[in-house]
């Protein structure tokens, strides 16, 4: 017990820091450019995949070609369109942590001026 009660207490002691600059940088995962690229991309996979998935629930003739005329795999395939576009919001949800972590971050950077020549 007294192992699990020191481990818990580094986690925290790592975490608790009056440094706020500093409990952002572990925050980070990734760049502002990249967090914004998820985020879009994650965006416009929720949107489509939730379309298609209902699309294929109501058993739309434009998806008969791909499908068939077999009623479960309309229904598998809704499912599985649903599940993706979920996996898709959980990480467009992550990719907006990111976008505001790294712009908390970058306020609190101090300014830099670049020579260029």
């Amino acid at each position: 017990k007294q192992w699990y009660q020191r481990r818990v207490r580094g986690v925290l002691n790592y975490f608790n820091t009056t440094n706020t600059s500093n409990l952002l940088s572990k925050m980070r995962l990734c760049g502002p450019k990249l967090s914004t690229c998820f985020f879009v991309l994650a965006c416009w996979g929720t949107i489509m995949l939730l379309l298609l998935g209902i699309f294929f629930q109501t058993k739309s003739v434009m998806l008969l070609k791909d499908i068939g005329y077999d009623e479960e795999r309309y229904e598998s395939a809704a499912m599985s369109c649903f599940i993706a576009g979920g996996v898709y919001f959980v990480i467009g949800g992550l990719s907006y942590w990111q976008k505001v972590v790294n712009d908390r971050y970058s306020a609190l950077e101090p300014e830099t001026t670049t020579i260029m020549f």
